[in-house]
């Protein structure tokens, strides 16, 4: 389990800043888009919670009943 969070880490680290740098080489080095580019990650980040949050609650009904 260890291993897999440190190759997510490890992805993240190394993904995010290629997106960005894509996005501000596609705009002239707009460094306000490479900003909203790299915001979308924070907001895929607290809709995967959100969607684990139903997805475990679902789970725990269907274990009770």
């Amino acid at each position: 389990m260890f291993a897999y969070l440190a190759l997510a880490g490890d992805l993240g680290c190394s993904l995010v800043p290629t997106v960005v740098g894509r996005f501000l080489g596609m705009f002239n080095d707009n460094i306000k888009i490479g900003i909203l580019a790299s915001s979308i990650f924070p907001i895929l980040l607290i809709i995967g919670i959100i969607i684990n949050k139903y997805i475990q609650k679902d789970k725990e009904e269907d274990c009770l009943s």
